[in-house]
């Protein structure tokens, strides 16, 4: 934790212009003066603002806006909330409340992320136009899939709120086998995975689009405790590097 004090009023609209979403703590900044703000950081480099509330015996509680992640304006960002000084009951709000709508949010960023990736490639991309080794922009579309993949992968396999059909887990099984994790170096090497045939970012072009769907669909007809199980076995990788010009442009958009 860190304290900022903010001797000139200006100062505080810095935290402002940084915050991920609107709510109370926004408007508080921008009406009022805020001498100072705590800002919580977790291990996972999630970071939080808190400030007194004026003249009331509470404080705001928001999200600061992930500085290596492109933030998708099609995303409803988190908003912030308003809880009591008791430690527990505050820290419970928080956990429940604001971030489990971060981690949604987040999820849907990286969704949206890689399915735009993927309507780029297609779009830029014709069938025997990908050069071996492929071409640079190209290759980063692929490996900000394959950094986000074993995750959304993971996070399938162990969520029970969306029954997958034998397709689906045939499809989950295919894709797990090329993308998902590695088992511990501990692992007996006889029950380790074959390294699969199929060339990754073949699959990735074809098929890609399908594992982005799945997860949607789960995270849609997930019940809230699950969508945050979903969400945060996603946000492992604290977030993706910015895409190109063409992807973050691209207008079809799921």
């Amino acid at each position: 934790m860190r304290v900022e004090n903010y001797s000139m009023a200006v100062w505080q609209q810095d935290l402002a212009a940084g915050l991920w979403g609107t709510g109370p703590l926004l408007h508080t900044l921008e009406m009022y003066r805020v001498p100072s703000a705590a800002i919580l950081r977790s291990e996972s480099g999630i970071e939080l603002a808190v400030v007194h509330a004026p003249r009331h015996d509470l404080y705001h509680v928001g999200v600061i806006a992930p500085k290596d992640m492109y933030l998708d304006e099609t995303v409803t960002p988190p908003s912030s909330i308003t809880v009591h000084p008791a430690a527990v009951p505050a820290a419970r709000n928080v956990s429940s409340a604001l971030l489990a709508d971060y981690h949604r949010a987040v999820f849907q960023v990286q969704l949206n992320l890689l399915g735009d990736d993927l309507a780029w490639a297609h779009e830029a991309f014709e069938p025997g136009t990908v050069q071996d080794p492929p071409q640079q922009e190209l290759a980063g579309a692929f490996a900000r899939f394959a950094a986000i993949a074993p995750h959304i992968i993971a996070a399938l396999r162990t969520n029970d709120a969306h029954p997958f059909n034998a397709h689906e887990k045939a499809f989950l099984e295919r894709m797990d086998a090329t993308f998902g994790q590695p088992g511990p170096a501990s692992e007996d090497p006889r029950a380790a995975r074959e390294v699969p045939s199929v060339d990754p970012l073949a699959l990735w072009l074809t098929e890609g689009d399908g594992l982005v769907e799945l997860a949607r669909a789960a995270g849609r007809a997930a019940p809230t405790q699950s969508a945050l199980s979903l969400a945060r076995a996603t946000a492992a990788p604290r977030a993706l590097p910015s895409p190109p010009v063409q992807v973050a442009a691209s207008p079809r958009r799921r």
